[in-house]
C-alpha cells in the first residue's frame, strides 16, 4: 500500500492506493496539477511499506520528483 499526501499553494489530495505503475503514473499527474508555475511549495509525504515489491521503483520515482522540484517526505 502507497499513501500519499499533496500539499501544495493550489491545494493538497490525500492518496492511497495499491503500488502499480499506474497508481505512480495517476500520484505523477496529481503533483504536476497541484504544482504552480513557480514550482514553489508543493511537498509531497509518502508512507510505503518497505516490504513492498514496488518499494525500489518507488524510491527511484521519489529522486526523481524531488529532482523535479518537490520536497519530499517519507513517514513511517
Amino acid at each position: 500500500m502507497l499513501e500519499a499526501r499533496i500539499q501544495s499553494p493550489r491545494g493538497s489530495l490525500y492518496f492511497a492506493a495499491e503500488a502499480t505503475m499506474y497508481d505512480l503514473e495517476m500520484l505523477g499527474l496529481h503533483v504536476r496539477d497541484l504544482t504552480p508555475r513557480n514550482r514553489v511549495g508543493v511537498r509531497l509525504e509518502i508512507k510505503l511499506d518497505e516490504a513492498d515489491p514496488m518499494a525500489p521503483l518507488i524510491v527511484t520515482w521519489l529522486g526523481e520528483m524531488a529532482a523535479a522540484g518537490v520536497r519530499i517526505a517519507r513517514s513511517r
